[in-house]
């Protein structure tokens, strides 16, 4: 796409020099036939790319906890109540679940902050509308390190990795380019792969915890929160 972009702003630069009365041509004729032809500015493609792999991947996190946790409970004669419904867990009872009876915890602070940067991308499109949002914005992506140039790895994927403009009407301050946004999927994958491991232990291999087995013999880490959540199984 940024080599197909680069090639229609060419196309329209050579439009307008090769126009037979070019002293008259001074206004937006390049940027109309550009727009013309690609229907969208780069840097609005960027976001909203941006804006649909990050939802769509973090949502595919939250699928990922729930079926995985669900499989893993069967093997105790439990599971989760919600998979029989149109509901499903918020994250923090996700967290709950994974902490108290796996002994891992799922909201650390880079998936904190890659949900937080997923609700923005989804609800503001590309532009803060404060100050304060623009500095937790830039808070959170240095803490993530996604920013910067391309490793030596990286360059093979080819990935835009443009400078950031902000001063540029054409560039909101939510802005991601594609290089950080592979960078937060690489974040998410290595959590899954961390998770895999101790699931594939668990129903595979003869690890366990104290929590799964006092569960299968229908005692509860907590009776009235686990309840809503968890099949719990009579003894």
């Amino acid at each position: 796409m940024s080599a197909w972009f680069k090639s229609k702003e060419e196309e329209a630069e050579r439009e307008v020099r090769g126009c037979s009365e070019p002293d008259i041509h001074q206004g937006p004729e390049a940027y109309d036939h550009f727009m013309d032809e690609t229907g969208i500015f780069w840097d609005q493609y960027w976001q909203q790319l941006a804006a649909a792999v990050i939802k769509d991947a973090f949502t595919l996190f939250e699928v990922f906890l729930e079926e995985s946790a669900h499989d893993l409970l069967r093997r105790y004669g439990s599971g989760l109540k919600k998979l029989s419904t149109e509901g499903t867990w918020l994250l923090q009872q996700c967290n709950d679940f994974y902490r108290d009876y796996l002994g891992v915890t799922i909201t650390t602070s880079e998936i904190d902050d890659i949900q937080w940067i997923r609700n923005k991308l989804s609800h503001l499109r590309n532009s803060f509308r404060t100050v304060e949002g623009k500095g937790e914005f830039a808070q959170k992506v240095a803490a993530l390190g996604i920013r910067g140039a391309e490793t030596k790895d990286e360059e093979w994927w080819g990935l835009p990795n443009q400078e950031h403009d902000g001063s540029s009407l054409m560039t909101g301050s939510l802005v991601l380019t594609p290089l950080e946004s592979w960078r937060i999927l690489d974040i998410i994958r290595k959590k899954i792969e961390a998770l895999t491991l101790v699931f594939h232990g668990i129903q595979y291999g003869s690890n366990t915890t104290p929590a799964l087995n006092d569960l299968r013999a229908g005692r509860t880490v907590q009776r009235k929160r686990d309840e809503k959540l968890l099949s719990v199984p009579v003894p």
